[in-house]
């Protein structure tokens, strides 16, 4: 969900709402953090659990904004429309509920304090918390501060759950053999280079040739109509700048963020698991640390810990309740660098060392005085940005023009350059600016544009400024493209007959060889060359790779066209690539890429086998 929230931060600005609950709820309440307060009437049902209705609106308009941002999409068009959406973004729900249904079913779950610390990093700016981030982000998708923690507690168990699933599979030496087999596979072949040089002479374009392309293809050469806007804009950002802060309200700010501040110390840790606690390894381990061996290099050889051996053991913070207490007891006792005696909990095991130690100190006032104040100013402009939207919207309606509106918000009437649809720039690239300039009121009524508000920070209104018709390019501007144009198929579809004639002497029994000589054509022959390689152009290489193995009395060949000419390619010999004979490092490489893809089957295959195994209805 994290995700989702930094990609659709967008909607209705509260950045003045600063609630008292929310502030509770994401730095000390930890009560509310499991409330199941959905609300609405259902529209699913999954093994008995409700999805609502509110839920279901919710995932409509985080998917319309998924889109909006992908493909630049006007807000008429018919991907966006809610029948199209409801369906597959009400299916996704039903999955997800059955998932998270199967996930706590199993004995997952998450501690408040993780939540909080998602939900901490997703609405921090410039590394600081931003309450006003997250409770814009509430009220652009009915979210209530609960259920925004909820629905995070299930995104971090399924993202979980998949991780265990994506650790957890394996690659047989069959499998990686029959990878190395086609990745490492080198092949042998000849090339014969029919030069351009050998058509471009007798090749020739008339005229009327010439006339006839344009003729027939005037779209190609026909400049769009394009549109130029004058615009009023009020940011946020500029607003700010305009803004004053007093040194009294600067330290009031601060004792309240003091008030709330909690020190910390935030511990990074590694570790070599050792599952089964097997006395005899884990005695070998405890000396070859005593001798002085590298910590991460016993555990990628020792530790039974998939998640981090390949990392050396690192297991990054370590989280509250996240570990044993044996474990989280005996890592903050540790000074830094120190490697723990043998540790014992239930999953085995453990030599632990402590990377890291940060204490979180209460900050100096002076150390807090930059970015207070500009969070200061930033709520300041936020309050005396929603007083304008209003006005900008009252006054603008109707005008005749935007010099009124611009001087009612204390702000100036800017202008874009010309543009096509589809292809403004600075402002007219904005999706909610380019969709309002070509629609009904702007485009084709010449009226003001409603209020556009842009990220929840800027809102603008437009109008036409001028209109410049499309035209078709003179043939004269256009003439010598299109005489290039007809010289390079004419020069291509000479160079292909020719091909055809050697292709044809190859499988009459010729040598690649001896038709190159007979005609003066350029010959190479290469041995056991890899797929991508340096010595060959990368397009003749992957043709040569796109062929079939060749078999006995068959020829197998190919054309590629490149800048020296048409390039016909034989293939002679494919050499299977060997893991044996690989470097570890490729071979863990590629073992690892494999095991990436059949995780990412798996993680699939086990989420339709839970969704086929749930009872839902859909009303």
């Amino acid at each position: 969900m994290l995700q989702s929230l930094r990609e659709n931060m967008k909607g209705p600005v509260a950045k003045v709402i600063i609630g008292l609950a929310v502030a509770a709820m994401v730095l000390f309440g930890v009560e509310s953090l499991f409330v199941n307060s959905m609300s609405g009437s259902e529209v699913a049902t999954v093994n008995g659990e409700e999805v609502s209705q509110v839920e279901l609106r919710r995932a409509i308009e985080q998917q319309k904004s998924r889109l909006r941002q992908q493909f630049n999409l006007e807000e008429s068009s018919d991907m966006l429309s809610d029948e199209r959406l409801r369906e597959p973004a009400l299916m996704n729900l039903v999955r997800q509920k059955a998932l998270t249904q199967m996930a706590f079913d199993a004995g997952m779950n998450v501690s408040p304090e993780i939540v909080k610390g998602q939900l901490v990093e997703a609405f921090s700016r410039d590394g600081e918390f931003n309450k006003a981030l997250m409770n814009n982000y509430i009220a652009s998708y009915g979210y209530t501060p609960a259920t925004l923690a909820q629905s995070e507690a299930q995104s971090y168990v399924l993202r979980q759950l998949f991780n265990g699933l994506n650790q957890s599979e394996f690659i047989t030496d069959a499998e990686l053999n029959a990878m190395a087999a086609v990745a490492r596979q080198k092949r042998s072949f000849a090339t014969i280079v029919i030069p351009k040089a050998k058509v471009e002479e007798s090749v020739t374009v008339a005229e009327d040739e010439v006339k006839a392309y344009y003729d027939a293809n005037p779209a190609e050469f026909t400049d769009p109509e394009k549109i130029a806007l004058d615009y009023v804009e009020v940011s946020i950002s500029e607003l700010a700048k305009q803004q004053e802060v007093s040194e009294a309200e600067l330290k009031a700010e601060y004792e309240r963020e003091i008030e709330e501040f909690q020190e910390s110390t935030e511990y990074k840790v590694s570790h070599i698991l050792i599952e089964d606690g097997d006395a005899e390894k884990v005695a070998e381990v405890q000396s070859k640390l005593a001798s002085g061996e590298a910590f991460a290099a016993l555990a990628k050889t020792y530790s039974d810990d998939l998640g981090s051996k390949s990392l050396g053991g690192e297991l990054g913070v370590l989280v509250e309740g996240a570990f044993p207490s044996a474990f989280e007891k005996a890592a903050k006792a540790l000074t830094v660098g120190a490697v723990s005696e043998p540790v014992k909990t239930d999953a085995g095991t453990h030599f632990i060392r402590l990377d890291a130690k940060d204490v979180k100190e209460v900050p100096t006032f002076e150390s807090r005085k930059e970015a207070l104040t500009a969070m200061l100013k930033e709520q300041k402009a936020a309050s005396v940005y929603l007083e304008k939207i209003p006005v900008l919207e009252e006054v603008s309606f109707g005008a005749s023009n935007l010099q009124t509106t611009a001087e009612a918000v204390g702000a100036s009437v800017k202008s874009t350059g010309y543009f096509a649809r589809g292809r403004g720039q600075g402002v007219a690239a904005l999706p909610a600016v380019a969709e309002a300039a070509f629609g009904q009121d702007v485009y084709v009524d010449g009226q003001n544009s409603r209020v556009l508000e842009v990220d929840g920070e800027r809102a603008l209104v437009i109008r036409i400024k001028g209109k410049q018709s499309s035209k078709l390019k003179p043939l004269e501007q256009v003439a010598a493209q299109i005489e290039s144009r007809l010289r390079r198929d004419k020069e291509t579809a000479e160079l292909e007959a020719i091909s055809a004639e050697v292709v044809a002497g190859l499988n009459a029994g010729k040598s690649a060889k001896v038709i190159a000589e007979e005609n003066g054509y350029e010959f190479k022959e290469h041995k056991a060359l890899e797929r991508g390689s340096a010595d060959v152009n990368f397009a003749v290489s992957r043709e040569v790779f796109s062929l079939p193995r060749p078999v006995e009395g068959v020829v197998v060949s190919g054309e590629v066209n490149t800048a020296q000419g048409l390039t016909v390619v034989v293939l002679n010999e494919v050499i299977d690539g060997d893991a044996a004979a690989m470097p570890k490092e490729q071979v863990a490489a590629m073992s690892q890429q494999l095991k990436n893809q059949l995780a990412s089957g798996a993680v699939e295959a086990f989420e339709t086998a839970v969704f086929e195994d749930a009872k839902y209805s859909l009303k």
